[in-house]
C-alpha cells in the first residue's frame, strides 16, 4: 500500500508527478515533448548530476550522507517551496537545511531596487561576486534558480540545467563568462567571496574549471549581447538582450535580461518618441524578493 512507503517516498513521488517538463527550460526540445506532467526518476538522475541509482536511494528513503548540496538541487529542479524544502532536509538527513542565501536588506540599493522592480522585463542586481542582491518577478520567472539564492556563476558555469536553458553553453555562455570571471578575480584579488566562487566553480566541475585555467576569451562585460537560451512553460528558441546599468559611486550592477522580440518590447517601442526608443521606462511590477 502508499501508505507503507516511507514519508520521503510519497512525498518525492508527489512533487516528481506534478512537476511539469516544460517548467525545466530546454528539458522538452532536447529529450522530447511528454504527453502529461510529471518527471521520472531518470529525469531527476540526468537534471541534477547524480547517477540514477543515487537518486533511487535517496528516493526510496535508504540512509545515506546525502549532501546539502545535493538535496538543494533536488529541490531547485522540483520548485520547491521553503516549507516543502525542509520537509526533504528533515527526512533525507534528520535535519533543518540552512537558510538560502538572501541579500541582506539593510545593505540593498534602495533606487536601483525600486528601478528592478518597475522593469517590464526580467531585471537583478548583483555585486562584484556575483551574488544577486535583488530580482524582479519577471526574472525569477524565467531563470528559476534565483529563487534559490544561486551565484550567478555557479548556476552558469556549473550546473547540469545551466546547459539545457543556455543555448551553445560553452562558446556563447561558458567561455564569455569565465573570462569576466577571471579578469575580476585578478582585479580583486582581496575579495574573499570572489576567490570561493572561483574555488567553487573549479571543484564542481571539470569542464568549467578547464575553460577557466586554459581558455584565452577575452571579454569585459555583457553589456549588448545577444544570446539565446530556452525558457520555461514555453517552447522554442528566444534571443535576448543583455543590458547593463551601473552604479557610479558602489559596485552594484543592475541587469536587464531583454528579449528583442518580446510583445512588451514591441509595444514599449512604439509608443515612444524615436529618440527615446532604446531606454523605455517601464511599468511597475510586484516585487519578487526582498
Amino acid at each position: 500500500m502508499t501508505t507503507s512507503l516511507p514519508p520521503i517516498t510519497r512525498m518525492l513521488r508527489t512533487w516528481r508527478k506534478r512537476q511539469d517538463p516544460r517548467a525545466v527550460p530546454g528539458f522538452t526540445e532536447r529529450y522530447g515533448k511528454r504527453n502529461r506532467k510529471g518527471l521520472t526518476q531518470a529525469d531527476m538522475a540526468l537534471l541534477t548530476g547524480m547517477s540514477e541509482g543515487w537518486y533511487r536511494k535517496l528516493e526510496t528513503g535508504a540512509q545515506e550522507n546525502y549532501s546539502h548540496d545535493v538535496l538543494d538541487r533536488v529541490a531547485r529542479i522540483l520548485g520547491l517551496n521553503d516549507a516543502e524544502r525542509v520537509h526533504l532536509f528533515y527526512f533525507a538527513t534528520g535535519h533543518e537545511p540552512a537558510p538560502l542565501k538572501r541579500p541582506d536588506a539593510g545593505h540593498l540599493d534602495p533606487t536601483v531596487t525600486a528601478l528592478v522592480h518597475q522593469q517590464i522585463w526580467p531585471a537583478y542586481t548583483f555585486g562584484p561576486d556575483w551574488d544577486i542582491r535583488v530580482f524582479n518577478e519577471h526574472a525569477g520567472r524565467d531563470f528559476p534558480w534565483m529563487n534559490h539564492g544561486v551565484n550567478v556563476m555557479i548556476w552558469a558555469l556549473t550546473y547540469p540545467e545551466a546547459r539545457l536553458q543556455l543555448i551553445d553553453w560553452e562558446e556563447s555562455w561558458a567561455k564569455p563568462m569565465a573570462s569576466q570571471l577571471r579578469l575580476a578575480a585578478q582585479a580583486n584579488r582581496g575579495n574573499q567571496r570572489l576567490a570561493e566562487v572561483v574555488r567553487e566553480v573549479k571543484e564542481r566541475d571539470p569542464v568549467a574549471k578547464k575553460i577557466l585555467e586554459e581558455d584565452h576569451t577575452a571579454i569585459t562585460h555583457p553589456d549588448g549581447d545577444v544570446r539565446r537560451l530556452h525558457l520555461p512553460n514555453r517552447d522554442g528558441v528566444f534571443e535576448v538582450e543583455f543590458i547593463t546599468f551601473a552604479r557610479l559611486r558602489n559596485n552594484t550592477k543592475m541587469m536587464i535580461v531583454m528579449p528583442p522580440g518580446d510583445a512588451a518590447y514591441r509595444q514599449a517601442n512604439s509608443a515612444m518618441p524615436s529618440t527615446m526608443a532604446s531606454v523605455p521606462a517601464g511599468t511597475p511590477g510586484a516585487p519578487a524578493s526582498a
